[in-house]
Order: C-alpha cells, then sequence, then structure tokens
C-alpha cells in the first residue's frame, strides 16, 4: 500500500494540503485542477517548481502563483520552499554526513542483515498463513509484555486502521476476561498476534497454549531466541534481535508488523482507504495534527 500517516504530510506542507483540500471546492477552474493535481500527487511533488507543476497540469504558471497567494502564500516563491524544506533530508538544508565510525558501520550492517531477513522470509508457508489469519479472521486480538508492550499496542492501533475490529489484550490486567464467553466454533473465526522476546517466554507460551485450547489461531512475532513457537503457533515469523547494540534492537519486529498492517490492508484496499480517511477525519477534529 502506497498510502498511511505519510499521506498527510505534517509541517508547511501539511498546512498547505490541508488548505487546498479545504478550498478545493471553492476554488476557480484552472486553479482547482492545480489543487486536485497536488492533492492526488503529494508523495511525488517534491522536485516541482510553479512552472513544472504548470506544465503538467496544462495551465499557466501565473495560475499557480495566483492559487498560492488565494491561500496566503507568496506566490510560486513560497511553494517552491515549502516542497525543498519539507523533502529534504530530516526537513534540514543540510547534507547528510558519510562519517560513520567503525562500531555504528557494524551495527548497520547487522541491522540491515534483519531487515533482509526479516523480507527473505516474507515467502514462506508461515508468511501465507499470518497474511490470511490477519486479513480474514473476523477479530483479531494483539498483545506483548513489558519491554515490547508498547510495540505492541501500536501496532494494534495501526492495524486497526488497517482493517476492523482488532483489540489490544493485556492478560495481567484483564486475567484474559475478554475470552470468558468465547465458544470454541467462534474461536476459529478469531486470531492473536503475540509479540514474544525471550524474557516473556514463559507468558508467551501459556497464552498459546491457551488460545490452541479455545481453537483460536495463533501468530507470534519473535526475535531468534524463542524457542517454542514453531510447535505452538499457526505461524511462527522471526526477526533477529542480536545486533551488537546494548539493548536487543526491535527494528526487525517493527518491519515484520509493519509488512502485517500493510497485508490486512491490501486485502481490503477500497475498505482500509475509508478507514483511513475517517482516521485522518477525526484526527483534524480532536487538533491532533
Amino acid at each position: 500500500m502506497s498510502s498511511g500517516f505519510a499521506s498527510f504530510p505534517q509541517g508547511p506542507l501539511g498546512d498547505l494540503i490541508g488548505n487546498l483540500e479545504q478550498a478545493l471546492p471553492t476554488l476557480p477552474k484552472q486553479e482547482a485542477k492545480i489543487a486536485q493535481f497536488m492533492l492526488l500527487n503529494v508523495h511525488s511533488i517534491g522536485p516541482e517548481t510553479g512552472k513544472s507543476l504548470a506544465l503538467r497540469v496544462g495551465v499557466s504558471e501565473i495560475t499557480v502563483g495566483r492559487l498560492m497567494r488565494r491561500l496566503g502564500y507568496n506566490g510560486t516563491k513560497d511553494l517552491k520552499g515549502i516542497l525543498r524544506q519539507h523533502y529534504a533530508v530530516g526537513g534540514s538544508s543540510q547534507a547528510p554526513s558519510n562519517d560513520i565510525g567503525k562500531a555504528f558501520k557494524q551495527v548497520m550492517e547487522a541491522e540491515l542483515s534483519v531487515i533482509r531477513t526479516v523480507f527473505e522470509q516474507t515467502g514462506n508457508d508461515h508468511w501465507s498463513r499470518a497474511n490470511e489469519l490477519v486479513s480474514l479472521s473476523r477479530k483479531v486480538f494483539v498483545t506483548g509484555f513489558q519491554s515490547v508492550r508498547g510495540l505492541s499496542e501500536d501496532f494494534a492501533r495501526r492495524l486497526s486502521i488497517a482493517r476492523p475490529n482488532v483489540q489490544y489484550l493485556s492478560p495481567h490486567d484483564g486475567m484474559l476476561g475478554e475470552w470468558l464467553d468465547t465458544k470454541n466454533e467462534d474461536a476459529q473465526d478469531e486470531c492473536i498476534i503475540l509479540i514474544d522476546v525471550v524474557p516473556y517466554a514463559t507468558e508467551g507460551q501459556e497464552i498459546a497454549k491457551i488460545a490452541k485450547k479455545q481453537g483460536r489461531p495463533c501468530i507470534v512475532v519473535s526475535d531468534e531466541f524463542c524457542h517454542w513457537s514453531s510447535e505452538l503457533a499457526d505461524a511462527a515469523l522471526y526477526a533477529p534481535s542480536n545486533t551488537g547494540l546494548f539493548l536487543e534492537s526491535t527494528i526487525g519486529l517493527n518491519v515484520t508488523l509493519a509488512l502485517l498492517v500493510d497485508r490486512a490492508a491490501e486485502a481490503n484496499p477500497e475498505g482500509s482507504k475509508k478507514r483511513l480517511a475517517s482516521w485522518k477525519k477525526n484526527a483534524r477534529r480532536l487538533g491532533l495534527f
């Protein structure tokens, strides 16, 4: 999927996009063409100038400047500055440094290897099963403990934008009260995604065993030290974590979870786009962005 949080840029470009959306219904025809083009191509307008934008849309450069001034900007000069600022590295005009220390280079290579390993797994049977469950299950529970709880909660929120009926499960807080009245035939239409790392292996195993006993499919996303997931889980996804950092890396887990969100959205692209648009609307009403 090519959409997501980044579809709604923040900062000066985000303000411009918001102003374009608000003004679009009342704009003159030629200016509306420019506004519509910019809204539909927000990912690729970085290299544009007022002149190139006018050529692509088929209007005059004066019309582009007129639109910008109507929105309160200083013509195409401001447009060029906004695009340059947003699409520069880190939003800064400073050039990135190539001076990476030896230790960081080793870690960088290890982290890149982790990402490569995650992507190389995406063609195996476990990934196929995970994609099926995360896309087709009537309801998806997500859980993780202690140091990966925040990662698990974030994943649950992101997944809930891509598809409906996603719930973060806190076994410690709720003692699995969410599962007390679930019949086995209903459990088969649900799944649980468990994010697990070594310190919490005992808890993770017990949750997986309870889910299995109730007939609920289980996806386990873990690091390379997890020794039990392949035996209990319907889909066992691995993300190496030992890259030489003081604490184990979570990059692999993040990449794995991001891919699961993407697959859930790809399974119902129209539905996920509507959910994303609704999320955007709610976020703006609450003044979050």
